[in-house]
């Protein structure tokens, strides 16, 4: 381990997810069985299971299952802490309220909540249980190493959103996404840290996406686009800063996530790490 650099496995686990994401489950399903919608979700569903193996297949090679959050001997702890991010759960619900949820197709809606779940595994199990873990191990004996290896897979969750080009050209958009990944794989960061529990974390995770794309079922975008009189387009910078309103909803995660990561001493960390 001594010889391996995180950084480097950092880009690699980029470089891996972006060939999984380039496989082309599509193709392979036809519109003769399935909608649109179902392909989508189904690819995405595939994908992220193959990216949630090798996850797996990392935790086992590099023996960081106890940093991973997934070993039985560490206790769930400060469980509370889990219930901070509801308040998105919250406001992806108040997108879609006084909407008729009576046309919504069921087995899409559990598609939809299958794809959202096996994101938030695929990611939390390979940023949090895999990446952060490596980084730990590496760098626990420097100074503010925890800020630090917790900040550095938090940015490499962030730039894995920039893979998001290859299929939505609104660059402000993925940017600002890519942004928010930061501030929410950070907080993701501390709380395995402070819980000791990675499954936890990635079905908040995947139950967040679930929430905020909820509208994506077919039966929420049946409303017929009135035209308008064309619109100036706006800036690359106009477009940023649109984008950038959500972003104040994440941030409040990242600050109490430096908050709790201030009373986690490094002593309980490198226990985990002779174990």
């Amino acid at each position: 381990m001594k010889n391996i650099s995180p950084f480097a496995i950092g880009i690699s686990i980029i470089l891996i997810i972006g060939l999984i994401m380039q496989i082309p489950f599509n193709q392979i399903l036809t519109e003769d069985y399935f909608s649109s919608f179902q392909i989508e979700y189904i690819a995405l569903t595939l994908k992220m299971s193959m990216i949630f193996v090798v996850s797996l297949i990392g935790i086992k090679k590099f023996q960081v299952r106890s940093l991973s959050g997934l070993s039985f001997n560490y206790k769930w702890t400060s469980k509370l802490l889990n219930v901070i991010p509801a308040y998105l759960f919250l406001i992806g619900i108040s997108s879609f309220m006084g909407k008729n949820l009576t046309v919504i197709q069921i087995p899409n809606l559990f598609l939809l909540l299958l794809a959202c779940l096996s994101v938030g595994f695929a990611e939390e199990f390979m940023f949090r249980g895999l990446l952060q873990s490596l980084f730990i191990q590496k760098y626990i004996s420097k100074k503010n190493s925890l800020f630090f290896m917790v900040l550095y897979p938090a940015i490499f969750f962030g730039v894995s959103h920039l893979l998001n080009l290859m299929v939505n050209p609104n660059i402000p958009q993925v940017i600002v996404q890519a942004v928010y990944a930061v501030f929410i794989g950070f907080f993701f960061g501390v709380l395995l840290l402070k819980t000791n529990k990675l499954i936890p974390i990635a079905i908040t995770h995947g139950l967040i996406n679930f929430f905020f794309l909820f509208n994506s079922l077919p039966s929420m975008n049946n409303s017929v686009e009135i035209e308008t009189e064309p619109q100036i387009q706006a800036s690359f910078v106009e477009q940023i800063l649109g984008y950038a309103i959500p972003l104040l909803m994440f941030v409040p995660l990242f600050i109490i996530g430096i908050i709790i990561l201030k009373k986690i001493k490094k002593e309980q960390i490198q226990k985990k790490i002779d174990k």
